[in-house]
Protein backbone atom coordinates (compact mmCIF):
# COMPACT_ATOMS: atom_id res chain seq x y z
CA UNK A 1 0.00 0.00 0.00
CA UNK A 2 2.91 2.18 0.83
CA UNK A 3 5.14 1.51 -2.39
CA UNK A 4 1.80 1.89 -3.99
CA UNK A 5 1.01 5.58 -2.34
CA UNK A 6 4.50 6.71 -3.44
CA UNK A 7 4.11 5.55 -7.11
CA UNK A 8 1.22 7.95 -7.00
CA UNK A 9 2.80 10.60 -5.66
CA UNK A 10 5.99 10.73 -7.69
CA UNK A 11 3.67 10.35 -10.59
CA UNK A 12 1.88 13.19 -9.81
CA UNK A 13 5.27 15.04 -9.54
CA UNK A 14 6.29 14.65 -12.75
CA UNK A 15 4.07 16.69 -14.78
CA UNK A 16 4.37 19.59 -12.74
CA UNK A 17 8.62 19.35 -13.22
CA UNK A 18 7.62 19.75 -16.82
CA UNK A 19 5.29 22.46 -16.70
CA UNK A 20 7.90 24.45 -14.91
CA UNK A 21 9.32 25.03 -18.59
CA UNK A 22 6.09 24.58 -20.23
CA UNK A 23 6.26 27.96 -22.42
CA UNK A 24 10.18 27.22 -23.44
CA UNK A 25 10.94 25.88 -26.38
CA UNK A 26 13.94 23.90 -26.37
CA UNK A 27 16.92 25.28 -28.46
CA UNK A 28 19.78 23.86 -30.58
CA UNK A 29 22.69 23.18 -27.95
CA UNK A 30 20.58 23.29 -24.74
CA UNK A 31 21.69 20.78 -22.78
CA UNK A 32 18.44 18.59 -21.40
CA UNK A 33 17.78 15.81 -18.40
CA UNK A 34 15.74 12.74 -19.78
CA UNK A 35 14.22 10.69 -16.64
CA UNK A 36 12.99 7.43 -17.12
CA UNK A 37 10.78 6.29 -14.21
CA UNK A 38 12.43 3.04 -13.37
CA UNK A 39 14.90 2.58 -16.04
CA UNK A 40 17.93 3.90 -15.09
CA UNK A 41 19.83 2.50 -18.16
CA UNK A 42 17.65 4.85 -20.55
CA UNK A 43 17.40 8.21 -17.91
CA UNK A 44 20.51 10.60 -19.28
CA UNK A 45 22.07 14.18 -19.85
CA UNK A 46 21.94 14.81 -23.57
CA UNK A 47 22.98 17.72 -25.67
CA UNK A 48 20.26 19.12 -28.36
CA UNK A 49 22.70 18.76 -31.72
CA UNK A 50 23.41 21.70 -34.56
CA UNK A 51 20.20 19.31 -36.11
CA UNK A 52 17.82 19.94 -34.19
CA UNK A 53 17.89 15.98 -32.58
CA UNK A 54 18.94 14.35 -29.37
CA UNK A 55 19.75 10.48 -29.98
CA UNK A 56 18.48 7.82 -27.37
CA UNK A 57 19.11 4.11 -26.60
CA UNK A 58 16.81 1.49 -28.59
CA UNK A 59 14.97 4.93 -30.29
CA UNK A 60 17.32 6.38 -32.20
CA UNK A 61 17.25 10.24 -32.89
CA UNK A 62 14.28 12.52 -31.44
CA UNK A 63 13.65 16.25 -32.71
CA UNK A 64 13.84 18.06 -29.58
CA UNK A 65 14.50 21.62 -31.05
CA UNK A 66 11.57 23.96 -31.48
CA UNK A 67 8.96 22.08 -28.86
CA UNK A 68 8.74 22.61 -25.10
CA UNK A 69 9.97 19.63 -22.50
CA UNK A 70 6.53 19.02 -21.69
CA UNK A 71 5.72 17.88 -25.51
CA UNK A 72 9.02 16.12 -25.67
CA UNK A 73 8.52 13.88 -22.45
CA UNK A 74 4.88 12.89 -24.44
CA UNK A 75 6.88 11.77 -27.70
CA UNK A 76 9.28 10.01 -25.71
CA UNK A 77 6.92 8.52 -23.50
CA UNK A 78 5.02 7.32 -26.56
CA UNK A 79 8.31 5.99 -28.61
CA UNK A 80 9.33 4.04 -25.79
CA UNK A 81 6.05 2.11 -25.42
CA UNK A 82 7.83 -0.46 -27.52
CA UNK A 83 10.15 -1.15 -24.79
CA UNK A 84 8.97 -0.32 -21.92
CA UNK A 85 5.33 -0.86 -20.38
CA UNK A 86 3.68 2.57 -19.30
CA UNK A 87 6.53 4.55 -19.37
CA UNK A 88 6.99 7.92 -17.43
CA UNK A 89 9.38 10.24 -18.97
CA UNK A 90 10.61 13.72 -17.63
CA UNK A 91 12.31 16.05 -19.82
CA UNK A 92 13.76 18.79 -17.73
CA UNK A 93 16.31 22.06 -19.18
CA UNK A 94 19.64 21.66 -17.26
CA UNK A 95 21.55 24.53 -19.48
CA UNK A 96 20.15 26.86 -22.09
CA UNK A 97 22.92 27.43 -24.90
CA UNK A 98 20.83 28.27 -27.50
CA UNK A 99 17.60 31.25 -26.26
CA UNK A 100 20.03 34.12 -25.15
CA UNK A 101 19.46 37.72 -25.66
CA UNK A 102 22.97 40.03 -25.61
CA UNK A 103 23.00 43.19 -24.03
CA UNK A 104 25.59 45.85 -24.36
CA UNK A 105 26.43 49.13 -24.26
CA UNK A 106 28.51 52.19 -21.46
CA UNK A 107 26.67 50.76 -18.54
CA UNK A 108 25.49 47.69 -19.47
CA UNK A 109 27.19 44.25 -20.99
CA UNK A 110 25.57 41.04 -19.97
CA UNK A 111 24.09 37.82 -21.72
CA UNK A 112 20.38 37.13 -20.32
CA UNK A 113 19.12 33.50 -21.32
CA UNK A 114 15.26 33.44 -21.97
CA UNK A 115 13.27 30.60 -20.14
CA UNK A 116 10.00 31.84 -21.16
CA UNK A 117 8.71 34.25 -23.84
CA UNK A 118 10.06 37.76 -22.92
CA UNK A 119 9.31 41.15 -24.43
CA UNK A 120 11.69 43.70 -24.75
CA UNK A 121 9.81 45.71 -21.50
CA UNK A 122 10.20 43.04 -19.31
CA UNK A 123 13.72 42.45 -20.02
CA UNK A 124 14.09 46.18 -19.36
CA UNK A 125 12.57 45.67 -15.85
CA UNK A 126 14.70 43.02 -14.93
CA UNK A 127 17.93 45.70 -15.45
CA UNK A 128 17.08 47.84 -12.54
CA UNK A 129 18.56 51.38 -12.56
CA UNK A 130 18.68 52.70 -16.20
CA UNK A 131 18.51 56.05 -15.40
CA UNK A 132 22.31 56.19 -16.80
CA UNK A 133 20.77 55.04 -19.83
CA UNK A 134 20.04 56.90 -23.18
CA UNK A 135 17.02 55.40 -24.13
CA UNK A 136 16.06 57.63 -26.81
CA UNK A 137 20.09 56.15 -28.58
CA UNK A 138 19.13 52.93 -27.61
CA UNK A 139 17.85 50.38 -30.36
CA UNK A 140 16.86 46.41 -30.57
CA UNK A 141 19.15 44.83 -33.26
CA UNK A 142 18.05 41.36 -35.08
CA UNK A 143 20.39 39.51 -37.54
CA UNK A 144 22.39 42.06 -38.31
CA UNK A 145 19.26 44.72 -38.81
CA UNK A 146 18.06 47.47 -36.56
CA UNK A 147 14.28 46.48 -35.60
CA UNK A 148 13.19 49.25 -33.15
CA UNK A 149 14.97 52.30 -31.85
CA UNK A 150 14.08 54.89 -28.99
CA UNK A 151 12.97 52.72 -26.00
CA UNK A 152 11.87 56.05 -24.10
CA UNK A 153 8.26 56.12 -24.60
CA UNK A 154 7.99 52.38 -23.82
CA UNK A 155 10.22 52.76 -20.73
CA UNK A 156 9.09 55.97 -19.08
CA UNK A 157 5.49 56.68 -20.92
CA UNK A 158 4.12 53.12 -20.32
CA UNK A 159 3.57 53.10 -24.80
CA UNK A 160 2.88 49.27 -24.66
CA UNK A 161 2.20 49.57 -28.33
CA UNK A 162 5.93 49.71 -28.61
CA UNK A 163 6.66 46.43 -26.69
CA UNK A 164 8.47 43.73 -28.79
CA UNK A 165 9.13 40.32 -28.54
CA UNK A 166 12.22 39.58 -28.24
CA UNK A 167 14.00 36.20 -30.08
CA UNK A 168 17.30 34.31 -29.56
CA UNK A 169 20.47 36.31 -31.10
CA UNK A 170 18.98 39.38 -30.55
CA UNK A 171 21.26 42.27 -29.85
CA UNK A 172 19.89 44.86 -27.39
CA UNK A 173 22.18 48.12 -27.47
CA UNK A 174 21.88 50.45 -24.31
CA UNK A 175 24.63 53.75 -24.72
CA UNK A 176 25.59 55.98 -21.66
CA UNK A 177 23.57 59.44 -21.38
CA UNK A 178 27.12 60.56 -20.33
CA UNK A 179 27.06 62.79 -23.46
CA UNK A 180 23.22 63.67 -22.87
CA UNK A 181 23.76 66.17 -19.92
CA UNK A 182 23.39 70.24 -19.48
CA UNK A 183 25.53 71.57 -16.80
CA UNK A 184 24.38 74.58 -14.62
CA UNK A 185 27.25 76.14 -13.33
CA UNK A 186 27.54 79.76 -11.56
CA UNK A 187 25.34 81.05 -8.86
CA UNK A 188 23.07 78.70 -8.71
CA UNK A 189 22.10 76.58 -5.29
CA UNK A 190 23.60 73.05 -6.60
CA UNK A 191 25.76 73.73 -9.61
CA UNK A 192 25.89 70.33 -11.58
CA UNK A 193 25.49 68.33 -14.24
CA UNK A 194 21.28 67.70 -15.51
CA UNK A 195 20.24 64.67 -17.83
CA UNK A 196 18.63 66.46 -20.69
CA UNK A 197 15.24 65.82 -21.76
CA UNK A 198 13.36 67.29 -25.00
CA UNK A 199 12.21 70.43 -25.17
CA UNK A 200 14.65 71.83 -22.15
CA UNK A 201 14.92 75.50 -21.79
CA UNK A 202 17.46 77.51 -20.04
CA UNK A 203 15.20 77.94 -16.82
CA UNK A 204 14.34 74.42 -16.39
CA UNK A 205 18.02 73.65 -16.36
CA UNK A 206 18.64 76.80 -13.39
CA UNK A 207 15.69 75.42 -11.66
CA UNK A 208 16.70 71.68 -11.80
CA UNK A 209 19.95 72.62 -10.24
CA UNK A 210 18.24 74.31 -7.30
CA UNK A 211 17.38 77.70 -8.86
CA UNK A 212 19.14 81.05 -8.69
CA UNK A 213 21.34 82.15 -5.32
CA UNK A 214 20.22 85.36 -3.66
CA UNK A 215 23.54 86.93 -4.74
CA UNK A 216 22.35 85.77 -8.65
CA UNK A 217 22.27 88.07 -11.28
CA UNK A 218 19.85 86.61 -13.38
CA UNK A 219 19.86 89.68 -16.19
CA UNK A 220 23.52 87.83 -16.53
CA UNK A 221 23.19 83.82 -17.84
CA UNK A 222 25.55 82.93 -20.11
CA UNK A 223 24.54 79.95 -22.62
CA UNK A 224 27.91 78.40 -24.28
CA UNK A 225 26.92 75.44 -26.43
CA UNK A 226 29.61 72.46 -27.76
CA UNK A 227 30.73 75.04 -30.16
CA UNK A 228 32.04 77.26 -27.88
CA UNK A 229 29.65 80.26 -29.09
CA UNK A 230 28.58 82.28 -26.05
CA UNK A 231 25.16 83.98 -25.79
CA UNK A 232 24.10 86.17 -23.09
CA UNK A 233 20.93 86.15 -21.97
CA UNK A 234 18.48 87.71 -20.10
CA UNK A 235 15.87 85.65 -17.66
CA UNK A 236 14.71 88.43 -15.39
CA UNK A 237 11.70 89.47 -17.80
CA UNK A 238 11.52 85.52 -18.30
CA UNK A 239 11.01 85.28 -13.97
CA UNK A 240 8.26 87.80 -14.08
CA UNK A 241 6.38 86.16 -16.98
CA UNK A 242 6.83 89.58 -18.92
CA UNK A 243 9.12 88.27 -21.76
CA UNK A 244 9.54 84.75 -22.15
CA UNK A 245 12.35 85.04 -25.76
CA UNK A 246 15.50 84.55 -23.68
CA UNK A 247 14.40 81.29 -21.93
CA UNK A 248 15.59 79.36 -24.75
CA UNK A 249 15.68 75.42 -25.46
CA UNK A 250 18.96 73.47 -24.62
CA UNK A 251 20.72 70.65 -26.68
CA UNK A 252 23.21 68.11 -24.92
CA UNK A 253 26.24 69.15 -23.94
CA UNK A 254 25.67 72.88 -23.83
CA UNK A 255 26.40 74.76 -20.41
CA UNK A 256 24.66 77.33 -18.53
CA UNK A 257 26.41 79.97 -16.17
CA UNK A 258 24.71 82.23 -13.98
CA UNK A 259 26.96 85.44 -13.34
CA UNK A 260 26.80 86.32 -9.52
CA UNK A 261 26.23 90.40 -8.47
CA UNK A 262 29.08 92.17 -6.95
CA UNK A 263 26.36 94.11 -4.98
Amino acid sequence: MRLMLLFVLLLGSFPQIAAADSDYLIGKGDVLQISVWGVADMSRSVVVRPDGKITLPAIGDVVAAGVTPSQLSSQLSTAMKNFIKEPIVTVSVEQIRNNRVYITGGNVSRVFDMVKETSLLKLLSELGDLSAIDLRQAYLSRKGKILFKDFYALYYKGDFSQDQLLQAEDIIFLPSNVLNQVYVLGAVVKPQKIQYFEGMTVLDAILAAGGFTEFAKDSSVYLINKQQQKKKLNLENVRRGKDLTDNVALNPGDYVVVEESIF
